[in-house]
């Protein structure tokens, strides 16, 4: 089932007629977020009666969630006490818990070193700091009662306790994902409604813990949303797969540009994804060196002499290709009108075609990480003031603040890293087509659709990955070209994200790849036997 993710404001939109006609969202929210703090606590202290519950409380609702939650695990016999980190806080919430028992502290009045005592000391920690609304990360005292747990956690190792998170982690931006620290890391993530695009697709997922969505009846009033996420029940939907009658061509032939004399095992493994993916056929152009390797490691492959030799109904291209040679067979296929999947080389020359004002067409796939993509970025905008002032104006659009922008007009490595999300829709609207940007969270943009992914095995952290990506997505691509070719599957240009984000199964293959650690120096080429086995399973 696809998860749905909106932002913040789509969020507050839907709530807010809800509000005005006196519903109580907040108590049933609460109720949501004890009932999965009295399920840590039954995990990490064996119950809720006799365990010791610490509440990070904030000025804003998220403080009241907290303070209703834990009134409510009082009743049933938790040590609860609150910190409030603010000098406001949530009367009626706190009235509450007085109500049943619970204890209360502020930062301000008996300081930090009795507040610090009192959260690293219970087994459950409630951060309801900073809600949807919070922006710019936490500030002090808060941020140093933080920073001070943080340092607990790494000295308590497996006694630590546990951290439920109400709504969003504090210092984690609700919309772009974007991490202000410090941020106390979540076991799980209490979210209400549906998860906000920040809590899917944030620049690391390991703040967000498992997430947890508690209905509050508001769930039929959210629009269109901002970016969907893949769970594993979807794969056999994203993925192609043959079905009776098919043949090697309506199953799709894929032509790839990738691999040289210099860099042949680029090309190999490209390749090889590509046959292990379920490519009816592939081809491949190359140096006699790739063509030597490909006759014994791979010989499904079949040559060809150059781009439009051969009949096909896509292309993945870039990994590994060098030489003037390898460049003129690259444009040759991005000017073919076929489905492209672009990598390396063919990133760079598609950023200059968009520093000229030329963006390319939704079935070209685009995969950097971040480096590559700020570079791209970075050669669009010199070639180009327009394509700067695009690039400024759609990242404010994507929730970017002014002050989140970089001077120079365009995102250097770590900014693209701190904000995955809103520089990968900012970029597409530069460059076109359909981007997927690799990293710890992927992100897949296309016109109209956002794919976002989390948790992949940091093994892809590994030379080659890329390329056997490059091969994997190609296949994908030759057979929803095909299909559209054959009239099995319309001309939609939002499609294209969903055949991009079959970027899914590579991270999961490598994940289940075997039971124990992956050595890093093979991981990458044994990718493509894992998809084909995963493929089959």
């Amino acid at each position: 089932m696809v998860l749905k993710a909106y932002t913040a404001e789509q969020v507050r939109q839907a709530e807010r007629p809800h509000l005005e006609a006196g519903e109580q969202l907040m108590a049933v929210a609460a109720r949501g977020l004890a009932a999965a703090a009295a399920r840590l606590l039954e995990e990490r202290a064996g119950g809720v009666a006799g365990a010791r519950v610490a509440l990070l409380v904030g000025a804003g609702n998220n403080g009241g969630d907290a303070l209703y939650a834990g009134a409510g695990l009082s009743s049933r016999g938790a040590e609860v006490t609150a910190v409030l980190t603010a000098a406001r806080h949530h009367e009626e919430g706190l009235a509450a818990l007085r109500g049943t028992g619970g204890a209360v502290l502020s930062l301000e009045d008996d300081g930090a070193r009795a507040c610090r005592e009192a959260a690293a000391g219970s087994a459950l920690i409630v951060d309801g700091i900073l809600g949807t609304g919070g922006s710019g990360g936490l500030r002090e005292p808060a941020a140093g009662l933080v920073r001070e747990l943080l340092a607990d956690r790494g000295d308590a190792g497996a006694d630590r306790p546990a951290v439920l998170v109400c709504d969003v982690p504090s210092g984690l931006d609700a919309t772009t994902g974007r991490l202000v620290q410090p941020v106390l890391p979540a076991d799980v993530t209490v979210t209400f409604a549906a998860p906000t695009t920040g809590l899917a697709a944030p620049a690391a997922a390991r703040p967000v813990g498992k997430l947890d969505v508690v209905p509050i009846g508001i769930e039929e009033d959210l629009p269109e949303p901002g970016v969907l996420v893949l769970e594993d029940a979807d794969l056999p939907a994203v993925w192609p797969a043959p079905g009776e009658g098919d043949h090697k061509y309506t199953r799709g032939v894929l032509g790839t540009v990738a691999g040289s004399d210099a860099y042949p095992g680029a090309g190999l493994m490209c390749v090889r994804a590509a046959v292990n993916s379920g490519a009816g056929m592939v081809r491949y152009t190359g140096g006699d060196t790739l063509a030597g390797l490909m006759a014994l490691e791979c010989p499904e492959a079949v040559r060809s002499e150059h781009v439009g030799a051969d009949r096909v109904q896509a292309w993945a291209v870039g990994s590994g290709a060098a030489g003037p040679g390898a460049e003129h067979e690259i444009r040759a296929a991005l000017d073919s009108g076929l489905p492209v999947v672009a990598d390396a080389e063919a990133i760079r020359i598609l950023a200059g075609a968009a520093g000229e004002g030329e963006r390319a067409r939704a079935s070209v796939i685009m995969t950097p990480h971040a480096g590559e993509l700020a570079s791209a970025l970075e050669w669009a905008v010199r070639l180009s003031g327009s394509a700067g002032e695009r690039l400024r104006a759609a990242a404010l659009e994507a929730g970017l603040a002014e002050e989140e922008l970089p001077e120079e007009g365009f995102p250097d490595r770590a900014r693209i890293e701190a904000a995955p999300l809103p520089w990968a829709r900012a970029a597409r609207e530069v460059l076109g087509g359909t981007l997927l940007l690799k990293g710890g969270t992927t992100v897949v943009a296309g016109p109209g659709v956002v794919y976002a992914h989390t948790g992949g095995s940091p093994w892809l952290a590994t030379a080659g990955s890329g390329d056997t990506l490059t091969g994997m997505l190609g296949a994908a691509a030759a057979c929803h070209g095909a299909r559209v070719e054959n009239g099995a599957a319309p001309e939609d240009d939002a499609a294209w994200a969903g055949v991009a984000a079959g970027a899914l199964l590579l991270q999961r293959a490598v994940s289940r790849a075997e039971p124990g650690p992956l050595p890093p120096s093979v991981a990458a080429r044994r990718i493509p036997g894992e998809l084909g086995r995963l493929l089959g399973a």
